[in-house]
């Protein structure tokens, strides 16, 4: 009868510790998917951030780009016009060497 017991008390032991044993996979199971998970979401936000940096720093270049050229387009007319009025100077300083002695 004792030994029927103890038998039995055995039992219920090895089924207690396997009962815990799987209980303990499980959570290191639930853990291991939460902490993958996370990464992923963590991966992702990484992804748009780069995605987002990269769209930024795009339009930022190319408005760069456009004020330049509109920079330069204002100051290439600025060297015309003054190139122009030399010119002008230039001629009318002729003329009016050349036909200063006429008036």
């Amino acid at each position: 009868a004792d030994h029927e017991v103890q038998r039995r008390h055995n039992v219920e032991l090895v089924k207690m510790q396997e009962e815990s044993s799987l209980r303990k996979e499980q959570a290191r199971r639930a853990t291991e998917e939460q902490m993958q998970a996370q990464q992923l979401q963590t991966e992702k936000e990484k992804a748009e951030i780069e995605r987002e940096t990269i769209r930024v720093k795009a339009m930022a270049e190319a408005e760069a780009r456009a004020h330049e050229a509109k920079l330069t387009e204002g100051q290439n007319r600025r060297l015309l016009v003054e190139r122009i009025n030399g010119e002008r100077e230039k001629w009318i300083a002729a003329l009016n060497t050349t036909f200063g002695h006429i008036e």
